[in-house]
């Protein structure tokens, strides 16, 4: 099992796991790690004579190290989904994809310490990249993974919120609707407009219907250019959220 933690390296960050044998930094070298096992958290030490100091990961340290299977959703996006769903500690959320674990991690640190994730994946292959990406968080042991389809014959589950990430979800709305307790939320997370016209058909007896798209723009962070990058990241996917009020 890995334990995953953040070195600053003369202030430059690499994730590292102390679990391994030895580590390698990039444009650093390779060195045992029971160097930094001996080593306390949030205390300046020298490395080979350079200054560092080994501390937690934040999300965004993680996300910026998965292993890349199927499509991820997007931070921009997931932020939004965290957000619209109330994921807070001890809630229970159900998902379906896993793809690559990227929301599952997430809505593992959402839900903490004593909340759960139920995620299913009946694709072997996405799988096995979900595992290991949430296998990353200090909270993966809150992520119960089923390794199977969804569908409306699937036992009814008790949830603040489902999300969805699969190209049908108005085949999953009704059974989405007797999990989800009242006040929560249905998300969906589809790329092509014609799914959202579809989905929005079977959401007669829902509220608060909203369909959203989030456009990210970064800009070039230079003293003597300070200006938008020339290549944004501009459709990943729409978000469609219902909520269950009766």
């Amino acid at each position: 099992m890995s334990n995953w933690t953040l070195l600053i390296l003369d202030g430059s960050t690499h994730l590292v796991d102390l679990n391994s044998k030895f580590t390698e930094v990039k444009r650093f070298g390779r060195f045992p790690t029971q160097i930094l096992n001996e080593q306390k958290i949030n205390t300046e030490f020298e490395l080979f004579d350079r200054k560092a100091m080994l501390v937690d990961p934040v999300l965004s340290d993680l996300q910026s190290n998965l292993k890349r299977g199927p499509q991820i959703i997007s931070p921009k996006d997931i932020a939004w989904i965290l957000y619209k769903s109330g994921a807070s500690t001890g809630e229970t959320i159900i998902e379906a994809g896993s793809g690559s674990g990227a929301l599952s991690l997430a809505l593992a640190q959402a839900v903490a310490p004593n909340g759960k994730i139920i995620t299913f994946e009946n694709n072997p292959k996405h799988l096995k990249f979900a595992k290991r990406n949430v296998a990353m968080s200090k909270w993966s042991n809150l992520v119960d993974f089923r390794s199977e389809e969804l569908n409306e014959d699937t036992e009814i589950l008790s949830a603040s919120s489902v999300i969805l990430d699969l190209p049908n979800p108005w085949n999953l709305v009704s059974w989405a609707k007797k999990s989800i307790r009242v006040g929560g939320f249905l998300i969906c997370y589809i790329p092509t407009i014609n799914q959202v016209q579809n989905l929005v058909k079977f959401l007669d007896s829902w509220t608060e219907i909203e369909v959203v798209e989030i456009i990210q723009r970064s800009w070039q962070v230079r003293k003597d250019a300070l200006r938008p990058q020339s290549n944004m990241i501009g459709h990943t996917g729409f978000l469609v959220s219902a909520r269950r009020t009766y």
